[in-house]
């Protein structure tokens, strides 16, 4: 799924089964992941690219796009 976060760039998010790791990708290449737990999102930092605040952003978009797996709503 494509998602469109606050720095203005569009970042490509896999989707995963509940509890799996939605990996995000910039220009094909992975800058980091993010799972969506009931309470809280943990994101993991893989690219100096990316920062925490910038992987939860973009996580909260990717929920509000309906990309969040069945019961995590």
């Amino acid at each position: 799924m494509k998602i469109k976060a606050r720095d203005g760039k569009v970042y490509e998010v896999d989707k995963a089964p509940p509890g799996g790791s939605h990996t995000v990708r910039l220009d094909g290449a992975a800058i980091g992941s993010f799972v969506l737990e009931e309470s809280e999102t943990k994101v993991t930092v893989s690219d100096p690219r990316a920062t925490e605040i910038l992987l939860v952003d973009i996580a909260d978009r990717f929920v509000a796009e309906g990309g969040a797996p069945m019961g995590m709503l």
